[in-house]
Formats: structure tokens, C-alpha cells, sequence
């Protein structure tokens, strides 16, 4: 049970070179949560997935290391998102439009594996929230965030100052 345990509340990288396959896998009875994603190149290739082309010609042009392309979180969520495992092949034809053409890129994937069966609880600022879990049962906390989300959720009321 405890290793089962860790491995849900780890969090996952995963990397693949242009050509390669990336897979990722989360255990029984949980599914991927993707965290982050990042697709293109911002380090050289002597340090990550090495140029395809002899070493000659890959000096006769400049490697590009500031490539990213923007639609790499949004096209992980739409592969594998809530799977318990998916596996593609990397190229730049699966991000859309090449932004650094010759240069070769990979992926890097943050992920985390989240349990199929979860509760959530909210606790606004200055309430206690009390967690409880039947006997011979563990509480595990797989993510917590304090303060407004991104969104801008309306759980707890805003006690600023009114907007004019």
C-alpha cells in the first residue's frame, strides 16, 4: 500500500527527441494529470537529444536554443489527459506550425497521477477545515493551493476593496 501510495502522489518527467516515443503511465486506478509541457529546444544539442545530422554539418548551421512552441501544454492535455497511459511518436508536425525549422526539438513532460476516487474540500481564509477518512484509512494529500486560482473561483467572498 505504501508504495502504491507514493507512486501517486509522485510527480513524473518524462522527455522524448524528435523521432522518439514518449510514454507516460500512471498505476491501477488512477489517470494522468498533466502538469506542464514544453516542446521545442532551449539547450544545446551536445547536452540533450544530440543532432541527427554528422557533426560537420550540424557546425555549418546555427542551432536555434530559444524554440518553443506555445501549443505544447494544450496538445498533452488533448493526448493523454485523464488516460491511465498514452504513448505518440514526437515530430513537429504533432505541434502544428514549425517555429525553429531544422533545428532538432523534444519534449518534456511534468505529470502527476491522480487517484480515480477523490474528495476536494475548500476552506476560505480564517476557517478551519477539518479532514477525516474512515478507521484503518489514510488521508493523502495529492495537491493544495491557497489563494485564488487562476480563474478566478467565486468559493470564498472577495473582502477587498469594491472595484470601480
Amino acid at each position: 500500500f505504501a508504495g502504491y501510495i507514493s507512486q501517486v502522489l509522485k510527480n513524473y518527467t518524462d522527455h522524448a527527441c524528435d523521432g522518439e516515443y514518449v510514454s507516460l503511465r500512471c498505476p491501477h486506478r488512477t489517470t494522468i494529470s498533466i502538469q506542464s509541457s514544453f516542446y521545442g529546444r532551449i539547450v544545446p544539442s551536445h547536452q540533450m537529444c544530440p543532432s541527427r545530422y554528422p557533426h560537420s554539418y550540424a557546425t555549418l548551421i546555427k542551432e536555434d536554443v530559444a524554440c518553443s512552441v506555445g501549443t505544447s501544454l494544450q496538445k498533452m492535455l488533448d493526448e493523454c489527459q485523464d488516460r491511465r497511459s498514452c504513448q505518440f511518436l514526437v515530430n513537429s508536425r504533432l505541434f502544428g506550425a514549425d517555429p525553429c525549422p531544422g533545428t532538432g526539438k523534444y519534449l518534456i513532460v511534468w505529470y502527476k497521477c491522480r487517484p480515480n476516487e477523490y474528495k476536494s474540500k475548500v476552506a476560505c481564509e480564517d476557517d478551519k477545515l477539518r479532514l477525516s477518512c474512515k478507521k484503518s484509512m489514510v488521508i493523502a494529500i495529492y495537491s493544495a493551493i491557497f489563494g485564488r486560482t487562476q480563474g478566478g473561483s467565486l468559493e470564498c467572498p472577495y473582502l477587498g476593496m469594491p472595484m470601480i
